[in-house]
């Protein structure tokens, strides 16, 4: 009968640590869901969105450095997930010039690029620009590049129609993603009537608000997986 106590402690013992472990495994788990109950319950980070391009984007003020305006299709984009990063746009700039004089901009998750306005003006094609555009997604490099159409030129309705189709190419050829926000201020291949007074750029705050509001349909849209991971 002595002999026997070993083994019932031995088997008391053994019991214990059976107990022991499941209690640690069952608070383990508690903490687990608690973590990710915690996680999803948290907002999703906002996109991070650079711009790049000319009057369209400086808006009234003829430099986006100036801030925004009432006249700045990003006014009507950011907040609710989406943050402006940076960027540059300039009045009466051509993709060539926005290259040279943009810099890099830290963290962004998707980048705007409307240009392409002043090079139709300039008499410039896409074969002219490309590189243009190369050079401002290398310096930005961004999760994700939006490419957008520019919007009818009554003046030159045939080249922008060209620029655009063959902007288009490119973009794809680049693996970027091509956007169009214009859709509710044309009427075929010109402008809806009362969209645009001077033939280039909406009309005024009302105008710039439509468009801002597509451009943030389209940049939630598109927003990169690596940003769909982070939220």
């Amino acid at each position: 009968m002595r002999r026997s106590v070993p083994v019932v402690v031995a088997v008391l013992v053994v019991a214990f640590v059976v107990a022991a472990l499941a209690w640690v495994s069952a608070e383990s788990l508690r903490d687990t869901e608690s973590t990710l109950i915690a996680a999803d319950a948290s907002p999703s980070a906002p996109l991070r969105v650079a711009v790049v391009g000319d009057s369209l984007s400086a808006g009234h003020s003829p430099f986006l450095g100036n801030g925004f305006d009432e006249d700045s299709w990003m006014t009507y984009a950011v907040g609710d997930g989406i943050q402006f990063a940076g960027g540059w746009a300039r009045a009466g700039a051509t993709p060539e010039q926005m290259a040279d004089a943009v810099r890099p901009v830290e963290r962004v998750d998707v980048l705007v690029v409307l240009a392409g306005t002043n090079a139709v003006l300039h008499g410039e094609t896409v074969a002219d620009t490309a590189d243009s555009y190369d050079r401002i997604a290398e310096v930005i490099h961004p999760d994700r590049v939006l490419v957008a159409a520019i919007p009818p030129y009554r003046a030159h309705a045939a080249e922008a129609l060209a620029y655009n189709r063959d902007l288009r190419v490119l973009t794809r050829e680049r693996g970027w993603t091509w956007v169009d926000p214009w859709t509710a201020a044309r009427d075929g291949d010109a402008w809806a009537p009362g969209f645009s007074a001077d033939g280039i750029h909406p009309a005024g705050p009302q105008q710039y608000a439509v468009l801002g509001h597509a451009f943030r349909q389209l940049i939630l849209e598109h927003r990169p997986s690596t940003a769909l991971a982070d939220s």
